[in-house]
């Protein structure tokens, strides 16, 4: 469980302290970080391939301009991430350390029943905040997912060692249902707006990333914006609202 939410807020430390400020990621650092995490890529490798970049970024010539992006550590990153895996190849004992089950405490269970209650009061709370008509699908949609996360709730509190891995899959399927349903009730002009926005923020940051990383990334921010917009509160584990 700890793994879970302590992989983005670790990120955003490290890059903020190498940085030198407390400035806040981007939408497309945010972006980034998902990316990340959904290749699998472990958080010590991510580290590193910060540390990386700033290290390179130190011997440059021109040192002028900041490295005010986790963009521009990307290359860094999947380069250590390749050495990581190179490391690994033929190392049966590794492998399996890897794969083994996340532990879990009824610490970690307590506070999991709290996140997936938050969830579901800003779920239903959307309905109201939200400018999409009470007629919408959408409205359905969301009434159902709270349901899933209400016995989702009762699941857990009667397991002794959740399966975070499950839950997470579980998570993100009703995730993109409401995505589904979001995009399904909008109209072309509102989507064709929030695509702009998406695409104007990327260009900005292109640099270092390859054409499957953008497209990617567009894809990932556009969920995003679309679910800030609506006031829905993402499901994964890496998002349940804290507060």
């Amino acid at each position: 469980m700890e793994n879970y939410f302590n992989y983005y807020t670790e990120i955003e430390e490290h890059f903020q302290k190498r940085r030198g400020t407390l400035a806040l990621l981007s939408p497309l650092d945010w972006s980034l970080i998902e990316s990340f995490q959904s290749a699998g890529i472990p958080l010590e490798i991510i580290l590193r391939g910060i540390d990386c970049a700033f290290e390179k970024r130190s011997k440059a010539r021109s040192k002028t301009q900041k490295i005010n992006s986790l963009a521009y550590c990307t290359q860094a990153i999947l380069a250590e991430y390749e050495r990581h895996q190179e490391s690994l190849a033929g190392s049966s004992s590794q492998i399996e350390a890897k794969s083994s089950p996340v532990g879990s405490s009824e610490t970690d269970k307590a506070n999991l029943l709290q996140l997936l209650d938050k969830a579901c009061d800003l779920l239903m709370r959307s309905q109201v905040q939200s400018p999409v008509p009470p007629e919408s699908p959408l409205v359905g949609v969301i009434e159902d997912t709270v349901s899933s996360l209400q016995a989702i709730k009762t699941e857990i509190s009667t397991c002794q060692h959740p399966d975070y891995e499950h839950l997470e899959m579980r998570l993100s399927t009703l995730e993109e249902k409401i995505l589904a349903s979001l995009i399904s009730c909008l109209s072309e002009d509102v989507l064709m707006a929030v695509r702009t926005e998406v695409s104007s923020e990327i260009q900005r940051h292109r640099r270092g990333l390859r054409a499957e990383q953008m497209a990617l990334l567009e894809r990932k921010m556009l969920h995003k914006r679309l679910f800030d917009r609506f006031h829905l509160p993402r499901l994964s584990l890496f998002y349940l609202p804290l507060n």
